[in-house]
């Protein structure tokens, strides 16, 4: 759970992801210029009941200033589960970041906090606190005018119309795509989307922690030259050095199998035939899976029964 949650944080805390998240889902219009944002602290302290002090860590925050127009804090929380008590806590996180204001004397600001939720179900619990209070007892509509709700913004990232999802303009349109493909059990390697991505090493860290396949990593590996030389990296070219790691992999595992296979038979020859029969059979069925005659005689001698084989020994059957 820490490794996604890490992952997560990482891309969101570059300022056009953090930007983007915010005017695609909730502004619905390019509202924040990534320019303008500034990080702000994750770290808390607050004086809890007991008269303790008390931390409380919040996801991504970031502050907003542009001419005039100051936003105190933009919070982003992650949950990859439905936490039914999410109106209290986002209620305790902004009211810290007021009361750091007042304490602070600075001049009153906004404060949003959005919910990232990456579950593959829709959060079907409260997003309110009136909600929440139904949950355990009926509150009497005459009532329900005097009391302060509190609502929470909570988007479910799997279940994103296309439309919202291709208006992403950031690296976060790939994660929402991959999250609804796989919440219909599609294929996560999206080899046709030719999306450049400007962060690839976050991406594929995500998309590994969330797979547990270890191809991303691969995929970095093999990619970490034309990053680094600035080239335009896409999706599809992602998706390509998967299925080439695949392949390589497919080989290797092919070529150990064919390894097994030549050795067990022939040391079964070689008990019924005699060592040479054995010898013969073990250097035909090797010369099927590896490429040249240097790697066919290291397998050759690692076996116990061969190990005092020469090489003109296994000349003669490997050009036989």
């Amino acid at each position: 759970m820490a490794e996604k949650d890490k992952a997560e944080k990482v891309l969101e805390d570059y300022n056009d992801v953090f930007a983007d998240i915010y005017n695609t889902l909730l502004f619905k219009e390019h509202f924040l210029d990534e320019k303008n944002l500034n990080y702000g602290p994750t770290e808390s302290i607050y004086k809890a009941e007991t008269g303790d002090m008390a931390e409380q860590r919040r996801d991504v925050q970031k502050s907003y200033d542009d001419n005039g127009l100051c936003i105190f804090s933009l919070g982003m929380e992650n949950q990859e589960t439905i936490d039914k008590l999410m109106p209290v806590r986002i209620m305790g996180y902004d009211y810290s970041t007021y009361r750091a204001m007042v304490v602070n004397n600075k001049p009153l600001a906004p404060v949003i906090t959005i919910v990232l939720n990456f579950s593959s179900t829709r959060w079907n619990k409260p997003k309110n606190l009136l909600g929440l209070f139904g949950m355990t007892r009926d509150i009497p509509e005459k009532l329900k005018p005097f009391i302060q709700d509190y609502e929470v913004k909570v988007f479910d990232i799997a279940f994103l119309e296309d439309d919202v999802i291709d208006a992403f303009t950031s690296d976060f349109k790939i994660i929402a795509r991959f999250f609804k493909e796989k919440r219909m059990g599609k294929s996560a390697v999206m080899e046709d989307d030719k999306t450049a991505l400007k962060h690839v090493e976050a991406v594929l860290d995500l998309l590994k922690v969330f797979t547990k396949d270890s191809r991303y990593n691969d995929a970095s590996e093999l990619l970490r030259s034309r990053i680094q030389e600035g080239d335009e990296i896409y999706m599809c070219s992602i998706a390509e050095a998967l299925e080439r790691k695949g392949i390589e992999k497919g080989i290797e595992q092919g070529i150990e199998q064919g390894i097994e296979q030549g050795i067990e038979q022939g040391i079964e020859q070689g008990r019924e035939q005699g060592i040479e029969c054995g010898l013969k059979a073990l250097v035909h069925t090797l010369k099927e899976f590896l490429p040249d005659f240097s790697s066919v005689y290291k397998a050759v001698i690692k076996n116990e029964d061969y190990h005092n084989v020469t090489e003109d020994q296994v000349r003669e059957y490997y050009y036989s």
